[in-house]
């Protein structure tokens, strides 16, 4: 939901290598195209360079901004960061909140935005309750069908006048490749698939990891939070007028971008996300039971936000060293089962070493005036596997990233976009799969490299910028058939 594109130096990077039309002048027309920016102090920075109007996806700020935000920034720019205006703008570097993908207070998805006001088109064909099994190959050699399950029963196959577009996410798309006979050939033979091409499907996975840590704030002040006097406030006012907690991401939306390497450096390596746990709201039991921690971590969440308010910051890794994979399982192939991550979270050291550097950063924000008149101070997890080592020593930190690091559910580059010498690409720049006719990928799985933010609205501008590419190759095709 959270709307942030990435930097220059991500797109840019993209391009060099060999990927011609994918750097970032390139890519700003299909962010803005999309965009119907409804901030005008946002739209209009920079006289409108970066932001679009009037296009389908809806982008402002959410609409309720805890106190909390303005005293983070604050201390951020007592601690000599800026205030960032426009995330997605000029600078990259500083604090500042996010806009999301939303409108009248609730979700702006791209089903909502692009597939809402097209869908009694005659040429559109939406099939709900289906499961994509795999495409396959017509007897010219070029793949036109698609197997599908509908109500996971009914065998069904479509036939493609033109080609096919796998847009399943860079978890399922690695998955129909390969069930299709695309992926890497010593996988495909183990299994008893036939091999159409050899390629590195599934390989080249990126994600952000994230490492919470907490904050606990006005230890000596702070009000316990009243569930349902709250509940019944902030669902009154979101009924009423589409405003409040409920129509927000509250301190959520606020987010930061830091370089543990080089302060003056123009592009970050580590993000930061924000969320908050009133004293004695209980909401630390929803983020620890979603995420799966065990019983101990949990209790020490818990006991944090029972002492007082608490703020858990997630260090956030934007360009990861460390890099897995995705691929079918050995001993079944049946496509109802999904298929084997291999996160490899934290697997170069460089990673760690980088949140532990964040982890610093962290310390001096808390120990900022705005900071410490709200008495923030870090909360030391009770981690067993931790024990034996000091506190707060560097490989404390190391022990602690190892045992908390989560997924923020940005994974990308399972199919990766290079040119056809690259060893390592799956797709080309025009997101057709390499050695075959008749099919492209457009999802985040594309990537070469994770961008630095957010992988929302990048998914989105590939999907904006691959229309017009598969537009270009068929009017082109259309002419020549003329001539």
């Amino acid at each position: 939901m959270l709307y942030v594109r990435g930097n220059r130096r991500d797109y840019d990077r993209w391009e060099e290598l060999g990927n011609k039309g994918w750097n970032y002048d390139s890519v700003l027309e299909y962010f803005k195209r999309s965009e119907d920016n409804l901030n005008p102090d946002v739209a209009n920075y920079v006289e409108g360079k970066y932001h679009g109007k009037g296009g389908y996806l809806k982008v402002q700020h959410f609409s309720t901004k805890t106190p909390w935000i303005d005293t983070i920034i604050r201390g951020a720019e007592q601690l000599g960061y800026s205030h960032l205006k426009d995330i997605n703008g000029e600078k990259n570097i500083g604090f500042g909140r996010a806009q999301g993908t939303i409108i009248n207070g609730t979700r702006c998805s791209p089903a909502k935005a692009f597939l809402a006001p097209v869908k009694d088109r005659q040429n559109l064909h939406v099939i709900k309750h289906a499961r994509v099994i795999n495409a396959e190959r017509d007897t010219d050699g070029k793949f036109r069908w698609v197997n599908f399950f509908i109500d996971d029963e009914h065998l069904k196959a479509a036939k493609a006048k033109k080609e096919i577009v796998i847009s399943a996410g860079a978890i399922n798309t690695p998955q129909i490749l390969m069930l299709s006979g695309i992926g890497p050939k010593n996988i495909l033979e183990s299994i008893g698939l036939d091999v159409v091409v050899d390629l590195p499907v599934g390989e080249n996975l990126q994600d952000h990891p994230i490492v919470p840590v907490l904050i606990k704030l006005n230890k000596s002040t702070a009000k316990p939070y009243n569930l349902q006097q709250e509940l019944v406030k902030n669902l009154n006012e979101y009924l009423l007028h589409r405003t409040g907690p409920l129509a927000a991401h509250g301190v959520t939306s606020l987010t930061a971008f830091i370089n543990t390497v080089n302060e003056t450096d123009l592009y970050p390596d580590v993000q930061f996300h924000f969320f908050e746990f009133p004293k004695e709201s209980k909401r630390s039991d929803l983020f620890t039971s979603k995420v799966g921690y065990d019983e101990e971590v949990s209790k020490s969440f818990l006991d944090a936000s029972e002492e007082a308010d608490v703020l858990m910051i997630l260090i956030t890794l934007l360009n990861p060293k460390s890099k897995g994979s995705i691929t079918i399982n050995s001993q079944d192939i049946d496509p109802y089962k999904p298929p084997v991550i291999n996160a490899a979270f934290l697997d170069d050291d460089e990673d760690v070493n980088t949140v532990v550097r964040a982890v610093r950063v962290l310390q001096k924000l808390i120990s900022t005036k705005e900071l410490k008149d709200n008495e923030a101070e870090l909360h030391q997890m009770s981690i067993t596997g931790c024990a034996e080592l000091q506190y707060d020593s560097v490989e404390y930190w190391e022990c602690y990233a190892r045992h908390l690091t989560l997924t923020l559910y940005h994974p990308v580059g399972t199919a990766k976009m290079g040119p056809k010498e690259d060893p390592s690409a799956v797709v080309d720049s025009r997101l057709k799969v390499h050695k075959v006719s008749g099919l492209r990928v457009a999802d985040g799985s594309i990537m070469p490299n994770i961008v630095s933010g957010n992988t929302n609205a990048p998914i989105i501008m590939i999907g904006e910028k691959i229309s017009d590419m598969i537009k270009q190759d068929w009017k082109q095709k259309s002419v020549h058939s003329e001539l």
